[in-house]
Order: structure tokens, then C-alpha cells, then sequence
């Protein structure tokens, strides 16, 4: 199909030019904020898995990898490409106790098993997290999630190939290019998604582990408290807001005054009451806040067109009051045909696919909380013991499966 249709450079995975991948039909391009990047259309040709699939989007170079084709007896063959920073799926890291780094320091560990560069690293600053036998790509993700940094992957090309693959992690991708969206009730083709139960009008913080001490001021072993701030907050572990409260919270058993919807955060890395404090009182301002997306064609949108990342002033008349909020483009869908079709989602979205954390993954992170120290610094003991008990007894529930008939 001729018009907007990118031409598709093949290579092998050993980064052998091929040609050019002729595409038959329509050309669709999905990317999130860390998150999703793929590509899927059809082709006459049928590429291997593992090919490399090279493509000049406006100014910028793309790299996709091959991981599945469908292949019907007769007629095209169905492409599905992501990104490649899939291939860290392969690159394996042991044990990465990272205490107290910087954002640098830490993708600087993530990235050294691969052949990725870093390209640029925001100062972000000082956070702490332990990558345990995980790939390199969970631990891409996880750097972008304590550091709250996001991640774009950079193609270099040079002689008709790619000259050298690598990675910047930005405090916030996109800009502001003065983008408006007006939702009205009768809209057609937009699809809002609102998630009320998430909202929060008080938050615990809790911070990294600190000893227990019994009343002469000796150590005991075996149990650990975290780090609160009450103290410097009126004797209250939390705090609150009190205009969110009275649209956010709910009645007592009496009925007779509004209470308060709790939440909590953890900080595992902060070990200063001050900064606790700090942290938990921006985490609530956001958790004040109904999570809310609205997926539109970027044609409803005044003022251009819009990138991944971009900020966007939306008016929601629908509300009384209407809500005047702003949100992100934070998932972009394009189909290159005769003309390009971009439909965005502004707001919240959910990681999907390979960015996702796995159920142990996410168990074995969260024994951080568990195993940090006074200092901050994580007890190596403690930490190997705690985390291979944990990796043994999920393997072994794995392991009764095998009994079972599916």
C-alpha cells in the first residue's frame, strides 16, 4: 500500500541486512509510557523469529524484534514486533544490592550485563532497591520505577545499520505543545475510564526498617519496625486533607461526621523522619485525585498533534462542576495506511505485556522492605537467606503442578 506506510529494513538477529520487508495492508504502532512499544502488520513475506525490523518514524530510527508471526497454508503472513529492548529479556543479573545510588548509578547496573549505552540520565535523585535474579529488562523497569524516571530507547544508525542501541532516562518525556481536550456527554468515539476507588484523602508513610529495641535499649534480633514520622507530624503517622475528605470519604457508623479513606506508601530506601514526611504529603496529592483516562482520536484534540509524554489541559463538561484537570498522553496507537490514524489515551494506563512484574517478581522486591538496615544498607545475609527461601518454596509450588492434568 502506497501513502504513509514505512519501509521496513530487515535484518537477521545477528544484525545481517537482509532487505526491505514489504508491508500488505495497514501498518499499526502501539507504545506506552514504560510500557508497550510493538508493531504488527502483514506481509507476503515472512520474516524468522528473531529478525530485526528497522523503520524511520519522522526523524527517528526505530528497532523492532520479531517474537511471533502467524502463518495461514495461503494468503499474507501476520508480523508481531516489540521493541528492542526485549532482547534484555536474555541478559541475566544475579544480585544488584543498589543502596543509596543515584539514577545514573543505578541504570548504570541494569544495563551491564546488554550491549545498551546510556544516552542521557536525568538527576533524579537518591533511591535504593535490590535486583535479584531477575533479566535485565525487569531491572530497566524497576530503575524507572524508584527513581520515577521514564525510558526511551535511542537508535543510532549509521551505514545502513544500527551503529549503536541505547537508553535515556528522563524525569518526564514529551512537553508542553498547548494541547486542549473538551469531553462533552454526547462525544463520539471517546471512551473515558474512571477508577474512584483508588482515591485516597489519608496516607500512612512508612520509611525503610529500623531495629526494635526492647526497654533498656538493646537490640533484638528477628523483628524489624519502619520508619514513621509522627513525631514531627502531632503524633499522627499519616496525613490528610480535609477538603478531600468531605467528597472522597464516607460516613461513620453514626453517621454523624465524614471519615477519612486510608492509604499507605512505602519509601524503603528514606531513613529521615523529615523527608518521610515529605514524600508521603506528594504522594498524597496525587492520591487525592480520581485516576481518570480518556481515550480519543487525536483529532479531537485543539492544537495538533500530540507525542507520548505530551501534557494536555482537558475539560470534562460532562462533571458538575466540570472537572478541569491536566493529564498526560501516556499510550499512543498509530495506523500508517493511506494516512495516519493516531488515537491516544490520556491519563492512566496499565503496563501490559513483558513490562509487567511477574507475581513472584513482585514478591521478592518487596522483601527490601524487610532486610534494610538502620544505615539504609542491606544485610547481605539477611537478604540471600530471605530471598532464596522465598525463590525455593515458589518453586516448589510450581513443582506440584506437575501431578495435575491439563
Amino acid at each position: 500500500m502506497a501513502g504513509a506506510v514505512p519501509t521496513i529494513f530487515r535484518f537477521d538477529r545477528w544484525d545481517t541486512r537482509i532487505g526491505s520487508l514489504p508491508v500488505a495492508g495497514e501498518f499499526v504502532h502501539t507504545e506506552e509510557l514504560n510500557g508497550e512499544d510493538t508493531i504488527e502488520f502483514t506481509s507476503w513475506e515472512t520474516p524468522d523469529k528473531g529478525d530485526r525490523l528497522l523503520w524511520l518514524d519522522g526523524d527517528v530510527w526505530r528497532e523492532h524484534v520479531v517474537v511471533r508471526t502467524e502463518e495461514p497454508m495461503a494468503g499474507v503472513c501476520n508480523v508481531y514486533a516489540e521493541s528492542s529492548l526485549c532482547e534484555m529479556l536474555d541478559d541475566f543479573i544475579e544480585d544488584s544490592q543498589l543502596v543509596n545510588r543515584t539514577a545514573l548509578q543505578a541504570l548504570t547496573a541494569a544495563l551491564a550485563p546488554t550491549r545498551w549505552l546510556i544516552e542521557h540520565c536525568d538527576p533524579l535523585g537518591t533511591a535504593g532497591c535490590l535486583i535479584y535474579h531477575q533479566n535485565a529488562l525487569w531491572a530497566l523497569r524497576r530503575v524507572a520505577e524508584v527513581w520515577k524516571g521514564e525510558i526511551t530507547p535511542v537508535i543510532a544508525v549509521s551505514g545502513g545499520r544500527v551503529a549503536y542501541r541505547a537508553v535515556r532516562l528522563d524525569a518526564q518525556r514529551g512537553s508542553w505543545r498547548g494541547l486542549r481536550f473538551t469531553y462533552g456527554k454526547n462525544m463520539a468515539g471517546c471512551v473515558r475510564t474512571v477508577l474512584e476507588q483508588d482515591v485516597y484523602t489519608a496516607l500512612y508513610g512508612f520509611g525503610a526498617g529500623l531495629p526494635y529495641t526492647d526497654d533498656e535499649g538493646n537490640y533484638v534480633p528477628g523483628y524489624r519496625r519502619k520508619l514513621t514520622f509522627g513525631d514531627i507530624n502531632g503524633g499522627k503517622n499519616y496525613v490528610a486533607d480535609e477538603n478531600a475528605k468531605m467528597r472522597w470519604g464516607r460516613w461513620n457508623a453514626e453517621r454523624t461526621e465524614r471519615v477519612h479513606a486510608f492509604g499507605q506508601v512505602t519509601f524503603s530506601d528514606v531513613t529521615e523522619p523529615e523527608r518521610l514526611l515529605a514524600l508521603t504529603r506528594r504522594a498524597l496529592a496525587e492520591a487525592v485525585k480520581p485516576k481518570v483516562s480518556y481515550e480519543v482520536d487525536v483529532a479531537a484534540l485543539d492544537g495538533g498533534d500530540a507525542e507520548l509524554g505530551d501534557t494536555v489541559a482537558v475539560i470534562d463538561t460532562s462533571r458538575d462542576p466540570e472537572w478541569r484537570l491536566t493529564a498526560r498522553v501516556v499510550r499512543r496507537v498509530r495506523t500508517f495506511g493511506d494516512s495516519v490514524l493516531a488515537r491516544v489515551t490520556i491519563g492512566t494506563v496499565q503496563p501490559v505485556d513483558y513490562a509487567s512484574v511477574s507475581t513472584l517478581a513482585a514478591d521478592v522486591a518487596a522483601l527490601q522492605d524487610d532486610v534494610t538496615g538502620i544505615d539504609g544498607n542491606l544485610t547481605t545475609a539477611a537478604s540471600v537467606q530471605v530471598v532464596e527461601s522465598t525463590v525455593t518454596e515458589a518453586i516448589d509450588d510450581l513443582d506440584e503442578l506437575s501431578e495435575l492434568d491439563f
